[in-house]
């Protein structure tokens, strides 16, 4: 059997409905009174666990043999204190409960492909000694890899870490919805006209990739997962446009004007609004402003990685996912 940790999220959701759909054991960890507004009308198993409490993690991962750690606290704000507590030693518990089951032998943990940095073009795996990234989500997610790479090690359980770049798709109620209905209802902002490149991965292709790191027989691997595409944000800003239907209204700000505001927008929310996100951060700033940009040839030579490139009927899945989700007044 499976287990799939943040079964109730973008990513843990996507993998507990295909896995699922290709004949796996699959079964989805959730926290008790959490949103499952992606999981609604599917027949899907769920064990109930907290990151934090490492015996729930044991009681669910029983049965288990391998489990794929998507869960995480992915803002790009919030006390590091907090980041902390899921993104590191939530890691921590998850391989130390794993080695007291006896059964789980695998560990797949869904890391980021900005923890080894941005603004170069095709990126790959390797991270620059002593290299520190600047965003505490990211610097959190390696944190967590060293952690389960030691650990795995010393436990003879095999590991394979997954690195997507920026994910979208249908069930993406963050950054796809937030997209798509500005440029649908009014006008997206952009820095720097929008020039910068990024390589993003498309949800399925995700899925594919994590069937695959359930296949490998490899005790460790780490892999950049893109769509093996590269697309400015003007242009992937213009697609989503042109599937609605619609012209695009954007505005662009200079990028040291954008990062000041973004600088000055977070000092106000830390004083006056703490607990709340701002819609605007140097992290959201820095990802238009510089390249993104990550070589997934690891994945293909290694995994046998086949991304489908099609950008174009991923916008458009995309796009008619949104427009249900309005319909149904989902918003």
């Amino acid at each position: 059997m499976i287990l799939i940790t943040g079964a109730n999220g973008f990513v843990g959701s996507a993998f507990l409905k295909y896995l699922s759909s290709r004949g796996y054991d699959v079964c989805g960890l959730v926290r008790r009174g959490c949103d499952f507004r992606r999981l609604r009308n599917e027949d899907v198993k769920l064990k109930y666990g907290d990151l934090r409490n490492p015996d729930s993690l044991h009681k669910a991962m029983k049965g288990c043999n391998i489990v794929i750690h998507c869960a995480a606290r992915s803002l790009d704000w919030g006390r590091r204190r907090d980041f902390e507590d899921v993104n590191v030693k939530g890691v921590q518990n998850i391989v130390e409960a794993a080695s007291r089951t006896g059964t789980v032998s695998k560990i797949i943990y869904i890391s980021t492909a900005n923890v080894a940095g941005f603004g170069l073009r095709y990126m790959d795996e390797q991270i620059k000694d002593r290299y520190r990234p600047p965003f505490t989500y990211s610097r959190t997610k390696l944190e967590g890899e060293r952690i389960a790479t030691g650990l795995c090690k010393n436990l003879r359980i095999a590991l394979t870490i997954l690195r997507p770049s920026a994910i979208y798709g249908p069930g993406d109620w963050k950054f796809s919805f937030e997209m798509i209905d500005r440029i649908a209802n009014s006008f997206w902002p952009m820095v720097g006209k929008g020039k910068a490149v990024f390589t993003p991965v498309f949800i399925e292709n995700l899925c594919k990739a994590a069937e695959l790191a359930v296949k490998s027989n490899k005790p460790f691997g780490i892999y950049n997962i893109t769509d093996n595409v590269t697309i400015s944000w003007m242009d992937f800003s213009l697609k989503v446009a042109s599937a609605l239907g619609v012209p695009l209204h954007y505005r662009s700000f200079p990028a040291f004007f954008a990062l000041g505001a973004a600088l000055l927008y977070g000092a106000f929310h830390r004083v006056f609004k703490p607990e709340k996100e701002p819609e605007i951060t140097p992290y959201r700033v820095i990802r238009s402003w510089k390249d993104f940009h990550y070589s997934c040839k690891h994945a293909i030579d290694e995994l046998g990685y086949e991304p489908d490139p099609d950008i174009d009927k991923h916008i458009k899945k995309t796009v008619e996912w949104y427009r249900e989700a309005v319909k149904e007044g989902k918003k």
